[in-house]
């Protein structure tokens, strides 16, 4: 059984230190969530429709919400009291269309109106026991965002920030030359943190090889934030080994070897989040904590959530075990918010002074190590 104390994780809550503000970067989409039941009825809902010459489906919940990586992980660390710095790059459409999206206290003094609206329709649907998440996405400004997308202003932020977390690499066609001049620029002219997340690559393949080797294995990646999808890409990628590691997302089995191989080819911290754990692998020790198993209202952003706790327990220098707690509890309070509502340092006390249920399947998969 696992025993967690949360004591140290609401001390912190209670009163946090100041810490100065991350620097979260590059991507703002429009997101549209389509919530139904069962994948497979909506699939056969839809070729109904296409058989008989197009239709309307009716029966699913429809929301418009903020979104990407950047956008969502700024806001849950505003809602953590944080003053995160967001740069992202959209056009006028989208800059308006974010102002109505986000608190007027999340600061947007770094928003570039010169590209192009990104948006994504989420699709959110039942299968195979678990609620998934399919993105259909028009990149956008995410597509071809560089290091010489920053003014002058904006590399200031960078440098004077203490963590600077580069996310959604996955929409971007020259993501390891991004990665390379943001995180050799920081690493050499300040002491931020570097942070990595570089989202699903399943439709942009190419970059996956020469993040594993130009970008974390050459040291510039202090924290690579990743799920069990991207540890199954970065392990095909940095083993050659494509058979072995691509069925890695359906196999829980597999998740910790991903991540554990990716740790210790690259050298890199690995914070790890799964819907069933969450661990730290750095210096070949595993730290690993179940999820929370709460009900799931929606899927896209979790992971955003995730690392919002994780900065912030980073920031302030929790414990490895207090700072999965923290990252948990934030993930598991916004999943199951049907308003996807990110939680406040109030609302997490709460949470982590009552009782909540593990994951059981987390923990056999931790028992297991």
């Amino acid at each position: 059984m696992v025993n967690l104390d949360p004591s140290r994780v609401i001390e912190v809550l209670h009163n946090p230190p100041s810490v100065g503000r991350p620097t979260i970067l590059p991507d703002f989409f429009l997101d549209h969530f389509v919530i139904t039941g069962s994948l497979d009825e909506f699939i056969q809902g839809l070729k109904r429709l296409a058989e008989q010459g197009g239709g309307n489906l009716t029966g699913t919940t429809h929301l418009i919400r903020r979104g990407g990586n950047s956008v969502n992980t700024a806001s849950a660390l505003l809602t953590l009291g944080m003053n995160p710095c967001l740069i992202v790059k959209t056009d006028r459409q989208g800059a308006s269309l974010l102002r109505s999206l986000v608190s007027p206290q999340l600061d947007l003094g770094h928003l570039h109106v010169d590209g192009r609206l990104s948006a994504t329709v989420s699709i959110e649907a039942e299968n195979r026991g678990r609620r998934v998440d399919l993105m259909v996405s028009d990149s956008g400004s995410a597509f071809d965002f560089s290091y010489f997308d920053l003014t002058e202003s904006d590399i200031q932020a960078v440098l004077g920030s203490p963590l600077v977390a580069l996310l959604c690499l996955n929409h971007n066609r020259n993501a390891p030359k991004l990665a390379e001049d943001l995180f050799s620029k920081v690493h050499s002219d300040s002491k931020a943190l570097t942070f990595m997340d570089m989202g699903d690559p399943s439709s942009n393949v190419s970059i996956v090889e020469p993040l594993a080797k130009r970008v974390v294995s050459e040291g510039l990646v202090d924290i690579l934030g990743m799920n069990e999808n991207e540890a199954g890409w970065f392990a095909q990628a940095i083993t050659g080994e494509v058979d072995k590691w691509r069925d890695t997302p359906t196999r829980p089995e597999k998740w910790l070897s991903a991540a554990k191989l990716v740790s210790h080819e690259t050298g890199v911290r690995v914070d790890f989040h799964t819907p069933h754990f969450t661990a730290t692998l750095e210096d070949d020790a595993v730290t690993a904590l179940p999820a929370f198993d709460v009900p799931v209202q929606v899927t896209c952003g979790a992971g955003d959530a995730w690392n919002a706790g994780n900065i912030f327990g980073t920031l302030v220098h929790l414990e490895t075990r207090d700072r999965l707690l923290l990252s948990n509890s934030v993930a598991a309070m916004y999943v199951s918010s049907a308003s996807a509502v990110h939680p406040t340092r109030e609302a997490l006390i709460q949470f982590l002074k009552g009782k909540q249920a593990l994951s059981n399947i987390g923990s056999k998969l931790i028992r297991a190590l």
